[in-house]
Formats: C-alpha cells, sequence, structure tokens
C-alpha cells in the first residue's frame, strides 16, 4: 500500500512538468513563424518599389511620344498654306508717297507709289492691297474720303517675293465732283495695307 501511494505522487509530480516542457517548446515555434512572417513583408515592399519605378518609366515614354507629336506639328505648320490674311503675312507697307494727281474734268486719278517689306517666314507669288485717297488741304488734319483701289501684283517666276522691300505704283480714280480739292499731291493723301497674299 504504501508503495502504490509514493508511486502515484512521483508521477504526479512529473506530469507538471511535462506539460510545462511542453509549452515552453510551442512558445518557441510560435514565435519563429512570427518572424518569418515579418520577414515575408519585404519582398512584397520591393515589388511594390519595382511597379513604382515601372509607372514612372512609362510616364517618361508617354512625355518622350507628345514630344515627337509635337515636333511632326511644327514640321507641318512650316508647309507655306494657300493663302495668308494680313496679320500673318508678315508683308507691312512701310510707306506711300502721292506721286501726281490728274483731273480731265470728269474723272480724278491719284497715283501713289507703295513700298512695301515681307518680314514674314514664306516666300510670296500674289499679294493684294487696298490703297484708299482721301482729299485734305496742306497743314491740315482733317481729310474725306474720295476714292479706294485693290491692286494685285504678281511676282513671276525669278522674282517672287521673298525677304526685302519692294516698290509698285498705283492709280486710284474716282469722280471729280467726289473731290473740291485742287489736283495737286499736296492736297491728297494714301493709305494702304494689305488684303491676303499667296505663298508659294
Amino acid at each position: 500500500m504504501t508503495l502504490s501511494l509514493r508511486r502515484r505522487r512521483l508521477l504526479a509530480a512529473a506530469v507538471p512538468g511535462l506539460l510545462a516542457g511542453c509549452l515552453v517548446e510551442s512558445s518557441e515555434d510560435a514565435g519563429g513563424a512570427g518572424d518569418e512572417a515579418e520577414g515575408a513583408e519585404t519582398p512584397a515592399d520591393a515589388a511594390a518599389s519595382g511597379s513604382e519605378g515601372d509607372a514612372e518609366s512609362g510616364t517618361a515614354s508617354d512625355s518622350s511620344t507628345e514630344n515627337e507629336e509635337s515636333a511632326a506639328e511644327g514640321s507641318a505648320d512650316e508647309i507655306p498654306p494657300e493663302e495668308v490674311g494680313p496679320d500673318g503675312s508678315g508683308i507691312v507697307v512701310t510707306n506711300v508717297d502721292v506721286l501726281g494727281v490728274t483731273d480731265d474734268g470728269y474723272e480724278t486719278t491719284v497715283r501713289a507709289r507703295l513700298t512695301v517689306e515681307n518680314a514674314g517666314r514664306f516666300t510670296y507669288g500674289t499679294v493684294r492691297f487696298r490703297a484708299d485717297a482721301y482729299a485734305t488741304r496742306p497743314n491740315s488734319r482733317e481729310r474725306e474720303a474720295v476714292g479706294y483701289a485693290e491692286p494685285r501684283v504678281r511676282y513671276l517666276s525669278g522674282n517672287r517675293f521673298a525677304d526685302g522691300t519692294r516698290r509698285f505704283t498705283v492709280d486710284i480714280s474716282f469722280p471729280s465732283r467726289e473731290s473740291r480739292a485742287r489736283p495737286d499731291p499736296d492736297w491728297y493723301e494714301v493709305d494702304a495695307a494689305v488684303r491676303y497674299a499667296e505663298p508659294v
């Protein structure tokens, strides 16, 4: 009876020790698994940073494509249009001189010389102008419109209007009754401007 009681006590004392050892081992295993889980986040971060790098490179390729498209548009703009207006032609009337005035009793004609400059980027074959004649008096700011002309000047092959300055004369005729001014260059003024131009 005594021996059996001692064996039961020994077994009861040994069981908690064995259980404690099992708990310690299981906690260590749990800690190792946690370390592995934390270490597994690093490749994910690397993959995320790699995707950001791809996005940036994609943006750079898009910008380069836009630059190429804009360059193509710029080259297309260099093709001369069929016609340009006064603002886009680059042709400017720099001076107008009234050369003479004739009156035959029915019709008065004012002859003027226009000096024009091509400051644009195109070469022109045809330019159309408008010239307006005004009756005035010497040393007076008052003037009255009496007539106009729209000369079309053509520059043939070999003599195209490129850079530089050109001159030509224009006659503006109107009924003599439209003006009370004397048939004298000092009694008339002429303004001129470009209406349109045709590049070649």
